[in-house]
């Protein structure tokens, strides 16, 4: 039983797949970012250009995913602690990750709505 302990605690907080993918993630949303800052303005509504729409979607979709890793990660670590402290700073990132997804599903949800309806016109 000693031995699964320690273990486990070898275990690295983060693995180095789950970093490459959470920097992935973040250069995804700072180019996305930057070619929304880019586009040229629309010259109706802003909420009326799916393209837009679906690449703030991916934007905000890669700000969610490290949130929502580093949650769980922080979760797991701080499983076994008596302090709250810990577990409600995890639950926070978590809560702020899963704003984020939603966020992000619901502007690809108003890209694609919006594009097709472009189609149909």
């Amino acid at each position: 039983m000693g031995e699964e302990i320690t273990a486990r605690r070898k275990q690295p907080f983060i693995r180095k797949g789950v970093l490459v993918a959470m920097g992935v993630a973040l250069g995804v949303t700072v180019t996305c970012f930057v070619v929304v800052a880019l586009l040229p303005p629309p010259k109706g509504p802003l909420f009326k250009d799916p393209l837009r729409s679906f690449i703030t979607g991916v934007g905000v979709a890669g700000v969610a995913f490290p949130l929502c890793v580093t949650g769980a990660a922080l979760r797991r670590k701080f499983a076994g602690s008596p302090y709250f402290e810990g577990a409600f700073i995890a639950g926070v990132l978590s809560l702020a990750g899963y704003l984020c997804a939603a966020v992000a599903l619901v502007c690809i949800g108003f890209g694609v709505y919006d594009l097709i309806l472009w189609l149909l016109k």
